[in-house]
């Protein structure tokens, strides 16, 4: 069992750990998920996302080469730039999702865990004469992610770190303890956020400076994810994977239209300009405090019309919320759709995401 270099830090804070990702030991809460939720929601919280997997490629092709096999545009980011992008089958289906950071001698990557394999092995499976070398630094290095209303003023009070100019996907390095931290900003709840990853050994003292301050405090994964569902961010494992082509999922700002030609493109191309997809990743709020599970059937009367993929009791909104595929037809806001469960049918109203975002 996988566990991060956090993990003694939060067994002393009194974290339940749970297998959140299959095959890792991971901090799901602190006490009470929902206090941490909140704390998100109004001030600022730290959270260990060192179970993600991290890849960095080197050499002169290393832009040319990425920007040939991935979805988004690579070749025009500058140093501190980046974007999100899909790993897709020949197929148009994804198989990863990513984060792409340009710097001034590589480019990383960070993906789910359960997507980390995968997408190294199709990067390396079309390194043919390429000048390019590609690393997975998931093991050797760890992020802390730093998510709410208040998290750049957290970082200047604790770090010096001025991060408030940062644009979405952009990042700047700084030193801590005499490491390199890459600070990248990123919505990961609805919430302003920043990523800071660094060398595994620096971690703990990252974390700790972090936590001094009166403003944070440890969020575990179970707040992470109803957070990131009132944000209607779709995630690999839940609402991506190899069935789902990005326009289903309204993927649009991980894909470049303009670049020309990448593993995929041509069924992605097809459906934006000579179709439509006909299935669409909506939002379903229920009249009922009951949970339905993950790959519960959506129904318009006797006619199946979808499924869902990931559902919460949202504790910003006070209601239970899900997120799922549903027929394009019924997609509209306001449709009623029925979820049925293992033992019920639950009434539910469609909505477009995200539930909930900041101003």
């Amino acid at each position: 069992m996988k566990r991060t270099p956090l993990y003694e830090t939060h067994r002393a804070l009194g974290a339940t750990f749970s297998e959140v990702h299959p095959g890792r030991e991971l901090a799901a809460h602190f006490g009470d998920p929902v206090q941490e939720h909140h704390m998100v929601r109004k001030v600022a919280g730290l959270i260990d996302l060192s179970h993600r997997g991290r890849l960095r490629l080197s050499g002169s092709d290393r832009a040319k080469f990425l920007h040939r096999i991935i979805s988004n545009d690579v070749e025009k980011l500058k140093p501190g730039e980046g974007n999100s992008a899909l790993m897709l089958t020949n197929r148009g289906k994804v198989i990863a999702d990513m984060k792409v950071y340009a710097h001034p001698d590589a480019i990383s990557l960070e993906t789910h865990p359960e997507a980390t394999e995968v997408l190294y092995r199709e990067l390396d499976k079309y390194l043919i004469a390429d000048d390019v070398t590609i690393e997975d630094i998931s093991d050797t290095t760890g992020t802390v992610g730093v998510h709410g209303p208040q998290s750049g003023d957290l970082l200047k009070q604790a770090l010096g770190l001025e991060v408030d100019a940062l644009a979405e996907h952009h990042s700047v390095f700084h030193t801590f303890d005499g490491q390199a931290v890459l600070c990248v900003r990123e919505n990961e709840t609805g919430e302003r956020g920043y990523n800071l990853t660094v060398e595994s050994a620096a971690l703990a003292g990252l974390w700790e400076k972090l936590s001094a301050s009166s403003q944070a405090s440890p969020v575990g994964l179970t707040a992470l994810e109803s957070l990131r569902i009132e944000a209607g961010i779709p995630r690999f494992g839940a609402e991506l994977d190899d069935t789902v082509i990005p326009l289903e999922a309204e993927l649009e700002s991980a894909i470049s239209f303009e670049k020309g030609c990448y593993i995929g493109q041509e069924i992605v191309a097809r459906m934006k300009y000579r179709g439509h997809p006909n299935r669409l990743l909506r939002g379903f709020v229920l009249e009922t405090d009951t949970l339905p599970q993950n790959h519960d059937l959506l129904f318009d009367g006797e006619k199946e019309v979808g499924w869902v993929t990931s559902t919460v009791y949202a504790p910003t909104l006070g209601k239970t919320i899900a997120m799922g595929y549903i027929r394009t037809a019924l997609a509209d806001s306001g449709n009623k759709v029925d979820i049925q469960t293992a033992n019920e049918r639950l009434k539910a109203e469609v909505v477009q995401l995200p539930f909930y975002q900041r101003a």
